[in-house]
This record gives structure tokens, C-alpha cells and sequence, in this order.
């Protein structure tokens, strides 16, 4: 097998077993393990099983029928936002949805095209009282569709003919996360491209760490050492004052850089907490971040940036989390979403890509926040609820087949990895994605964030403080799917 098409077949093989990670609502003492490790052998596999597997769709012919997306996603920062691409340009992804487009184009007779819009969630619920049917499938972020959950616009997965969301084409973690009362109402596919950008990423700087003659980040990876505490160990090992005027200001040097939303998510889950709900085993959600069990880990990160030097003061939103400052060979660790890493291309510093760290060599797996990719909803009004299951299943279909190889080639070509190792450390993250159930997440994503950026720990009297505001969401949320 060659090199390419064992990199394709070890992510095949990946995404069937990411159906084994649990919702983030569960302890990590009960997430389900997967398989294996995704070795040669079971790239093989993977591969072989993948091929054998199809959806159970119908022959049809849809007369050039314009299937139409509405497309929420504007964010010029991922790698590819558009789900349409008009001929091959060499770029990977783009390449890759023009493949996929083409080979459901021309089996089932349709034109797909999007419409690009800054109001997704308005613009559905204009077009559903209107009955436009301007139309079929939206493109729409978990942030945006609790809204159009409540106004009733959205049609339960359950009733539309054709789709499997159990097939691994559908991200079956993400489905974990969003449903409620085994009910969903938006679904996640590898139609979506962004999902991969959104996931939470931490890096490396090379020569930093081999300058100061520290541990491999990707040995303790392996030695299963890798734990928040060496991280700090690792960053306050670098960190100096390198103008010497006695103060930490954007002119010396550190350990980390961020920005309080990315880093403060990106830690929390990984030391195997979340900033979103928990799911009981009816698949209700109910509230657990007040546990002595999350309260820990808050407490664990705040007291790690309150070290001096620990935490670069200029990353924001805005410079995204202070990339400039790690290019510079500032920071030893930088965390962003995977589709901002294409600004380290033109790094002259090699950089590595690693997990988030574990919270202690006790916690058995690695876990990361996959963010908030783009998910698919069909509005109450689609007047052929058949023929819009059987385009989505086999439009999820076709993207599983080309997308994810083509964004590991974005990421492992040289363009942006720099070593082989990359390519293990990424199975391990796209194998261990969460999603946050979008209710009061002003107050468990964007306030717990917040605290920890500015080293608090009073976890414990925030909650209380606004765990009746928490309680009464997520009445309002359960009595729309009920």
C-alpha cells in the first residue's frame, strides 16, 4: 500500500471508531475506549471496511433539480467555507469538493449550489413563514440554532426518509452531544469541511524546546506523561525577561500563548472536564460543572496562567491568541483552532502538534473540543423530505470518501507539519472531539473561559450565583423537544 493510501485508510479507520467516544456529559471514568491505535494494520482494515460499506439509497433521477444549501459560514479564516467549487485548482480541499459535488451530481441528476448569508438563523425562519422554499438543507453553527430550534422551523432528523445517522459518514460524537432526549434537530457530517478547522489545536515550538534541552513533547505523548503539570514545568522553563526592565510585558518571552475563549477551552477539556451540560442516560441534560470533580480542574488551569511568565498578556481574539508572538519564537506553546494554523506556513521556526495535556497520568484518554463547525438542518417547509435524505446521505457519503484525506494533506504536505510524528498526534485529536450542547453557554463556555484568563478560582460561588439562570435554560430547552 503507499504512503498515501495508507494515510487515507488510517483516517477511514479513524472515523469508524470515533463513534466509540462518549458525550461529554459522561465521567471520563466511563468513556468508552476505542479499539486501537490507528497502526498500519488497522488502516488496512479501516480501509477495506469503509469501501464495503454504502448507504442503502434509492436510483434516482432528479431532472436537474438545484439542490440549494443555505450556507451560515463566512469566516474567511478556515481552510475552505464554501461547499460548492466551480472546476480544480490543485487545492486539496477544494479539489475534494468538486469531486464530491460531481459524483452526486451526476447520479442523481441535481445542480448543488449555495446561497451565502451573515443571518442563518433569520433567514430560516423567514424563509418557513414565507414557504419560499428558497432552500433545502442549512448550513447553520451550534451557536445560532437553539434559536431556531424554539421557533419550530427545524424538522427532526427521525422523519426524514433515507438518512443513517448511525453510518460513519455522520461524526457520531457530535449527534452524541446535540441530541436531547435521543431527539436531533441539526446533524454533523463530513459534508461539513469545517469541523476540522474548528477543532481546538496545541503547538509546539522546536527550537525553543531544543534550545533549552527539555523533554519531547511527543515522547511524553507516548510515555503517556504528557499532563497539564508538565506543561506548566515545560513553559516557565522558557519564559524570561529578555529586556530586563524588570517587568513581564509582549517583549519577552513565555511559555503560552492563547486567547481566553480557545486556550481556556482547549485546557478544560482537555484534563477531561467541559464548559457545556452533562446527559444522564435518558439523554436529558442536566448541570455538573459545580462538581468538586470540574471545580478541580478550573482550579488546576487558573493557578497554571497565574504563573509568572507562564502566560503571554497580549494574546486576544483579535491576533489570534498571539500567533505573531509564537512565530517570533516568544512562546514555547500556542493553542488555536486547526484552520488558523495555515498563519504558521511562512514560520521559520519548525513547530509540532500535540494533544491537549491530560489533568494526570491517571486519565486514561486524551480529549478535545471539536468547537462549532456547521451543521446541517432541513426547515419544516422542504416540500421532499425523500429527496433531500437521499441527496444529504449521499452527499455525507462522498465527503467521507475524499474530504478527510484531503485535509490531512492540507496538514501533513509540508505546507504546515513539519515531521511524521504530526500525523499520529493528529489521529489522536480527531478521535477524541466533543461538542458543547449549545444551552447557557454565555455562562459555562464564555464565563468559566473568562475566569480562568484572569486567574480566578472562585468557581464554586460563580455557579451558584447563576445556576438558577443555568437550570431554567435547559427547562426552556427540554420543553421544546419534549
Amino acid at each position: 500500500m503507499s504512503g498515501s493510501l495508507k494515510l487515507i485508510a488510517a483516517f477511514l479507520a479513524a472515523v469508524l471508531f470515533m463513534s466509540a467516544v462518549v458525550s461529554c456529559g459522561g465521567s471520563p471514568e466511563d468513556t468508552p475506549k476505542p479499539e486501537s491505535d490507528t497502526t498500519e494494520a488497522s488502516a488496512d482494515l479501516g480501509a477495506e471496511t469503509t469501501t464495503e460499506l454504502k448507504p442503502d439509497l434509492p436510483e434516482s433521477d432528479f431532472d436537474g433539480y438545484d439542490f440549494r444549501f443555505l450556507n451560515g459560514n463566512t469566516a474567511p479564516w478556515m481552510t475552505i467555507f464554501i461547499v460548492t467549487a466551480e472546476e480544480q485548482n490543485g487545492e486539496a480541499v477544494n479539489d475534494a469538493i468538486y469531486t464530491r459535488n460531481l459524483a452526486v451530481s451526476e447520479k442523481y441528476g441535481v445542480k448543488i449550489s449555495e446561497i451565502s448569508t451573515t443571518g442563518v438563523a433569520n433567514d430560516i425562519k423567514k424563509s418557513v413563514a414565507a414557504a419560499d422554499h428558497s432552500f433545502d438543507v442549512a448550513l447553520i453553527a451550534s451557536d445560532d440554532v437553539l434559536s431556531t430550534i424554539h421557533s419550530g422551523t427545524a424538522t427532526d432528523f427521525a422523519i426524514i426518509p433515507y438518512i443513517d445517522l448511525e453510518k460513519p459518514w455522520w461524526i457520531q460524537h457530535a449527534q452524541k452531544h446535540t441530541s436531547i432526549g435521543n431527539k436531533i434537530y441539526y446533524a454533523l457530517s463530513h459534508f461539513d469541511t469545517t469541523h476540522y478547522d474548528c477543532v481546538r489545536g496545541l503547538y509546539f515550538n522546536k527550537t525553543l524546546r531544543q534550545n533549552f534541552e527539555l523533554d519531547d513533547p511527543y515522547q511524553l505523548v507516548a510515555d503517556n506523561k504528557w499532563v497539564l503539570e508538565k506543561m506548566g514545568e515545560l513553559g516557565t522553563a522558557v519564559a524570561q525577561d529578555l529586556d530586563g526592565d524588570g517587568k513581564w510585558t509582549k517583549a519577552d518571552r513565555y511559555g503560552y500563548t492563547s486567547w481566553y475563549a480557545i486556550g481556556g477551552e482547549a485546557l478544560i477539556y482537555g484534563v477531561g472536564s467541559h464548559t457545556s451540560l452533562a446527559k444522564d442516560e435518558n439523554d436529558m441534560p442536566y448541570f455538573d460543572m459545580n462538581e468538586s470533580y470540574h471545580i478541580e480542574r478550573f482550579e488546576a488551569i487558573a493557578r497554571l496562567f497565574a504563573i509568572d511568565g507562564f502566560k503571554h498578556p497580549d494574546g486576544v481574539s483579535g491576533n489570534n491568541g498571539g500567533v505573531d508572538f509564537f512565530k517570533n519564537d516568544q512562546t514555547l506553546f500556542y493553542n488555536e483552532c486547526m484552520g488558523n494554523i495555515q498563519k504558521l506556513r511562512t514560520m521559520d521556526t519548525d513547530f509540532g502538534i500535540i494533544p491537549s495535556p491530560k489533568y494526570n497520568e491517571e486519565q486514561e484518554e486524551y480529549y478535545h473540543l471539536g468547537g462549532c463547525p456547521f451543521f446541517m438542518l432541513v426547515p419544516v417547509t422542504t416540500l421532499d423530505l425523500e429527496r433531500t435524505g437521499i441527496l444529504m446521505e449521499a452527499l455525507a457519503y462522498e465527503s467521507m470518501l475524499v474530504v478527510p484525506p484531503a485535509f490531512y494533506d492540507i496538514m501533513l504536505n509540508g505546507k504546515i507539519a513539519r515531521d511524521n510524528e504530526s500525523s499520529k498526534m493528529l489521529d489522536i485529536i480527531f478521535a477524541s472531539l466533543s461538542y458543547s450542547l449549545p444551552v447557557a453557554l454565555d455562562i459555562l463556555d464564555n464565563g468559566v473561559t473568562d475566569l480562568l484568563w484572569k486567574n480566578k478560582t472562585d468557581f464554586a460561588s460563580y455557579f451558584a450565583k447563576y445556576e438558577s439562570k443555568i437550570l431554567k435554560e435547559i427547562e426552556k430547552m427540554t420543553e421544546t423537544y419534549e
